[in-house]
């Protein structure tokens, strides 16, 4: 047997090898799709009935006074128009806070924005747990945490 030949050989079953391993990852993903659905990950959802009502909408149209949006997941708060609630006012950044849920409780966290986020008057740096009737002012909007 030639060298020529016995390296053919070893490329040849090297090469199936990876065809087999590559056929084995992807029938692997396959398998985990079809047992999900096709449903991805699910944000964490809030155990408990929260609130956040509007106090003030400020300068913002889109937003009337006393109604409340529900928290279910994670919401972003900001300018852009790809945030959860947009605010459309010169004082608020693009991303400016998160309110995070997490199991039985609320968590609001500043994305260091540029003027600020206020929780019951006092500008938070970070992140900060919410509780029930917790004023948050962004810009010129005002909301309060039901539950």
């Amino acid at each position: 047997m030639s060298f020529s030949k016995m390296i053919a050989g070893i490329f040849g079953v090297v090469f199936i090898i990876m065809l087999y391993v590559i056929i084995y990852y992807a029938l692997k993903i396959m398998y985990k799709d079809v047992k999900n659905g096709g449903k991805k990950r699910k944000l964490p959802v809030a155990k408990g009935n929260y609130g956040l009502e509007i106090i003030n909408s400020g300068n913002n149209k889109e937003l009337k006074d006393g109604s409340i949006i529900p928290i279910r997941s994670d919401l972003t708060i900001g300018r852009n128009d790809g945030n959860s609630i947009a605010l459309y006012d010169q004082h608020v950044s693009g991303n400016h806070a998160k309110i995070i849920v997490r199991n039985d409780s609320l968590i609001i966290e500043d994305l260091n924005s540029t003027n600020g986020t206020y929780l019951n008057g006092n500008k938070i740096s970070g992140k900060m747990k919410l509780n029930n009737k917790d004023e948050i002012k962004i810009g010129t909007s005002v909301f309060k945490i039901l539950r």
